[in-house]
């Protein structure tokens, strides 16, 4: 691991009235659309998409969605049996998680092999496909039952593709440390890539430490390179990920202190998703957090699920106060009362009016009179 990322001292973690700030949910899509075939969803070859933060795009799923697709699962609806056929997002619940994991027992050893010859087969045509194509733009992979062989071996053909891809969305998926030095030598090779979502994978802390640790050298050697080199030929492109989503990985306080690291020294990221980083090291979050302050970059943050009860809330609260950029935040379901909303309540005082544009508290403990204030304090940019 480079030095720039190695761990660092930080400097100083309703049911009753069940109410929900609105927020202006990035990405959310229609429950209504239908869910798509293995190559829909797994190419999406939209050159017409545009790229941004406001952008409505269809992998990054609504909470309806989610709990329509927790209800297939649970009853085993899975369409055709596929496990490319239904979607999750990078916020879904963990016991969704579990259940979307495929099935590895000794009763269904038989179809568990056909399922991974056929996958086999299916990567292999992708593959193919990915090599001449030159029009794929979003390679999208959620919940396949992607593995570190598979990926290396879709990676080597992605790279010799003359697509330029921008979204990589390997959400839900076997991952882990091994895929990760194959994702770092895809982004060197495919610079054009801003959005990698990771949720749902095995990464941990050592997995999450790599990839940092890759992305803050890629992105540092680029700028040395090309910033003071006038022989070295440069891309035009800069390899900087903007939208980032690490959450449901069983990061710990390793890993959420190399996170601190890179998001006060190397981060180009403009959404960071960490839902169900259920890490009890409150020294990691307050390190994280403390990082935060200073972030001129940050727009979005999604920290669902993460168990964060008031004693985080207010951590994150204080960071909060002294950044500007951030405008959506998520915090749901985090065991959160009406003390850990007082402190977001002072948060958004001292921000002022208005600086933030969506702050969804969904399935917290808060009552519906501070639910109120905070949504007077939100301002006329909220719904």
């Amino acid at each position: 691991m480079p030095d720039s990322l190695q761990e660092e001292k930080p400097q100083t973690k309703c049911e009753e009235e069940k109410k929900m700030v609105p927020s202006k949910r990035n990405g959310k899509h229609k429950s209504s659309e239908k869910l798509r075939d293995f190559y829909e969803e797994c190419i999406e070859m939209s050159t017409g998409l545009e790229s941004g933060l406001d952008q409505q795009r269809w992998f990054k799923v609504n909470k309806t969605e989610r709990n329509k697709i927790k209800e297939l699962l649970t009853s085993d609806l899975v369409a055709n049996g596929s496990p490319s056929e239904v979607e999750l997002s990078g916020e879904s619940d963990s016991d969704v998680l579990e259940a979307s994991k495929p099935n590895i027992s000794s009763q269904r050893g038989a179809k568990d092999d056909t399922s991974e010859q056929n996958l086999q087969k299916q990567m292999e045509a992708m593959a193919e496909m990915l090599t001449s194509s030159d029009e794929v733009e979003q390679l999208i992979l959620r919940n396949t039952g992607l593995t570190d062989d598979l990926l290396r071996g879709l990676a080597t053909a992605l790279k010799k593709s003359p697509s330029e891809v921008t979204v990589i969305n390997l959400n839900l998926n076997q991952i882990g440390p091994p895929g990760v030095t194959v994702l770092l030598d895809l982004l060197q090779a495919k610079p054009h890539i801003k959005e990698l979502l990771l949720f749902g994978n095995r990464l941990g802390d050592l997995g999450v430490q790599t990839l940092l640790s890759g992305l803050a050298e890629l992105q540092d050697k680029k700028e040395i390179l090309c910033g003071y080199s006038k022989q070295i030929p440069c891309s035009p492109v800069s390899i900087a990920i903007k939208e980032l989503d690490l959450g449901g990985n069983g990061v710990g306080g390793d890993g959420l202190k190399v996170l601190a690291t890179f998001m006060r020294y190397h981060s180009y990221l403009e959404y960071l998703g960490l839902a169900q980083t259920t890490c009890s090291d409150k020294e990691a979050w307050t390190t994280l957090f403390e990082s935060l302050k200073g972030n001129t970059m940050l727009k979005h943050i999604i920290l669902d699920e993460s168990n964060l009860r008031d004693e985080g809330i207010k951590l994150f609260a204080e960071a909060l106060k002294t950044n500007k950029s951030l405008i959506k935040v998520e915090l749901d379901n985090n065991s959160c009362t009406d003390v850990g909303g007082h402190y977001l309540l002072e948060a958004l005082s001292m921000r002022g009016k208005g600086t933030l544009e969506g702050l969804s508290l969904e399935g917290n403990y808060i009552s519906t009179a501070l639910m109120a204030n905070l949504q007077q304090e939100l301002g006329p940019n909220m719904p």
